[in-house]
């Protein structure tokens, strides 16, 4: 190679720009940013389908940036679902405990949890989905134990007022529950039906139920 080629490498390579090192993202943020790509990977795979390499590439950084946060697989699933289970006790929890007649207090609460799976529909496949087996503490029946015991104490209380025996208000509220969770997982396969649609439709066929025990206090 002549001495000019060289000269002229050299001077490139010195006039070439520089590229800057990717600046570290702060661990909090870089943490509900995997909680977001991870949302999204175990709601289109599942669970078992999802793999930590998956979630890595799609989120930009290594394995061990996810061991580092979450320990595993298990870790980090129940990270994901832990936060969904805080957004909807959250919403539905907040209804609840507004004002209103009791036909209004229900019918906000299936709004409430509708608009959720309206506007989270990653986070409630995720919920809806099976939970592996050997994961505790997680999935959709820890959060539907938690919306009973709240929705139980508002029927109670309603049951009180109206004279009546509130034993049976944990099976009331169990009843309400289900029936918004099925027809959750329905109306997100199903958008074309509208939020008012089937919250009004919901409430209407839970309060015929209701309905008779007003009949039995008169």
């Amino acid at each position: 190679m002549s001495r000019r080629k060289s000269r002229k490498r050299e001077k490139e390579h010195r006039e070439k720009p520089v590229s800057k090192r990717r600046e570290r993202m702060p661990r909090e943020e870089r943490r509900k940013q995997l909680i977001e790509v991870s949302r999204g990977v175990f709601s289109e795979l599942g669970y078992e389908a999802a793999s930590l390499e998956e979630i890595a590439e799609r989120a930009g950084v290594s394995r061990p940036i996810l061991y580092s946060h979450f320990g595993d697989k298990h870790g980090l699933f129940e990270a994901v679902v832990s936060e969904q289970i805080a957004l909807v006790q959250q919403v539905v929890s907040e209804s609840l405990m507004g004002p209103g007649e009791p036909r209004e207090v229900v019918e906000n609460s299936m709004r409430a949890f509708f608009t959720y799976v309206r506007d989270n529909p990653e986070g409630h496949a995720v919920l809806t989905r099976d939970a592996p087996v050997h994961i505790s503490g997680s999935g959709l029946g820890v959060m539907l134990d938690g919306l009973a015991k709240d929705v139980a104490l508002v029927i109670a209380a309603q049951m009180r007022a109206m004279g009546l025996d509130p034993s049976p208000a944990p099976i009331y509220a169990n009843a309400l529950i289900g029936i918004g969770t099925h027809v959750g997982r329905w109306w997100r396969d199903h958008p074309d039906v509208s939020l008012d649609q089937v919250t009004t439709q919901t409430t209407d066929f839970i309060w015929r139920g209701f309905g008779g025990l007003s009949q039995a206090a008169t």
